[in-house]
């Protein structure tokens, strides 16, 4: 095999193995280039030509963000009705109409309003594109899917991030704008992407199988997943999404928690935060796909969230120690050193939480559970900067201590929810299915309204 052969097989290799996980994976480089130009330049956009103070600006996030988080499982029952596909259709037109309506936006009413409806479709994308991998996608390349998407994510953030330091450089109202028209023109092709695959119709439930066994017609005997408890009334799925916010304010701590800490409680020189934030960047693309490779099911998930709470506690103790050292360079070791624990972390927890949630969802009901588990992820972002950024200022590196010992209580909660019942064993191994289990569990209860 010639050098060119070889080298050509590894390329193929390294690639998503299906044409459908391949059109994902594009979708998530093409949507996150958008997305990163509209963030880098947004915020100074409104504050500067939108009429809003930065108060203002925060206070409207947060009640955005408040109605996304309400309606994100809503949005995934629709898209078990009428499959996630469709619904992914319709949420990339509204989000491209969203952001091109914020141009014309000017004071805080105006934007509260248009961030709100925004923002019932907004939030929603990430689990219905979730829930499209979990219908198009089986075995082991479900997950490796999931690395891709997140790596892919995180470069096209970081080319959107780029391109938007024209506009910031040259402080112009015409280039921001074409920031926000840049994004909504992304949404477009990821529109267009989405038409190449194959539509997804709703999942059979219990109650639909029941109906084709009695020669009912599905759509008239009952809408689809009748059967599914709502994933609230699931304590277990409940646990598991709790345990997996907390565990997610790691993303609070590297995006907005670290540039200040590094800035205002450090000795470190300010051209730190670059280094940590690009260091953490370049081995989420790298290395993400590699390390979703060894979680592939219930066991080896429970396993890597218990790894990745001790290693966001380790973080948290080198964060704290950063803040305590006089020197500037044991200080940059010491944040160093936190940055690549965090990031270690983030992976290992980023692939265990996708395969716990498929493994939890019953599938009549992937749009509305992972909309739900989706909660956890939402409400991290939301109020976790603030309760970080709160506990610091109030003890300083002390507070670090507080957190470093919240994440080996999330895993602790995530075991909890996640672990095999003693009555519902896997054939062969005598290990319980926490899958099996779940959809054992939703087809006993009937469906009530809601979540």
């Amino acid at each position: 095999m010639t050098e060119e052969s070889t080298w050509r097989a590894r390329f193929v290799r390294a690639m998503p193995a299906t044409r459908e996980s391949r059109i994902i994976a594009a979708n998530a480089l093409v949507g996150s280039v958008g997305t990163g130009m509209f963030l880098a330049g947004s915020a100074l956009y409104f504050t500067r030509f939108g009429g809003l103070t930065e108060t203002q600006l925060g206070v409207g996030l947060a009640l955005a963000g408040v109605v996304g988080l309400l309606t994100t499982v809503p949005i995934g029952r629709l898209a078990d009705r009428f499959g996630p596909r469709d619904m992914l259709l319709v949420v990339c037109i509204w989000r491209a109409v969203g952001y091109l309506a914020y141009l014309r936006v000017h004071g805080f009413t105006e934007f509260v309003v248009t961030a709100c409806l925004l923002f019932v479709m907004d939030r929603a994308g990430q689990p219905l594109n979730q829930a499209l991998v979990g219908r198009l996608i089986t075995g082991a390349e479900r997950n490796r899917t999931m690395g891709f998407i997140r790596s892919l994510r995180n470069l096209g953030f970081t080319v959107g991030f780029s391109l938007a330091g024209v506009a910031l450089t040259t402080d112009s109202p015409t280039l921001f704008r074409w920031l926000f028209i840049g994004n909504a023109i992304s949404f477009v092709f990821v529109f267009f992407f989405l038409t190449l695959l194959p539509r997804v119709g709703p999942a059979a439930g219990p109650a639909d199988a029941k109906n084709a066994k009695n020669g009912k017609d599905a759509e008239n005997g009952g809408k689809p997943g009748q059967g599914v408890i709502p994933p609230i009334r699931d304590w277990r799925f409940v646990a598991a999404t709790a345990a997996n916010g907390v565990l997610f304010l790691h993303d609070a701590i590297l995006i907005t928690v670290l540039p200040l800490w590094v800035a205002e409680h450090t000795r470190s020189p300010i051209w730190m935060i670059t280094v940590l934030v690009t260091t953490n960047t370049v081995i989420t693309v790298v290395a993400q796909v590699r390390v979703t490779r060894h979680i592939d099911d219930m066991a080896t998930a429970r396993r890597a969230t218990n790894r990745s709470s001790v290693l966001l506690t380790a973080s948290c103790l080198a964060f704290a120690l950063s803040g305590v050292l006089g020197a500037p360079g044991w200080a940059a070791v010491a944040l160093m050193a936190a940055l690549l624990l965090l990031t270690v972390a983030e992976l290992l927890h980023s692939a265990s939480s996708w395969e716990i949630s498929f493994a939890l969802s019953p599938e009549a009901a992937q749009g509305r559970y992972l909309s739900f588990f989706n909660i956890g992820f939402s409400a991290a972002e939301i109020a976790g900067p603030a309760v970080v950024l709160w506990l610091l200022s109030r003890a300083g590196p002390a507070g670090w201590l507080f957190l470093a010992g919240a994440f080996p209580l999330a895993a602790a909660l995530s075991w909890v929810g996640t672990r095999p019942k003693p009555t519902d064993t896997t054939p062969g191994t005598g290990a319980a299915d926490p899958a099996a289990d779940a959809g054992a569990e939703a087809a006993s209860v009937p469906a009530a309204a809601g979540s």
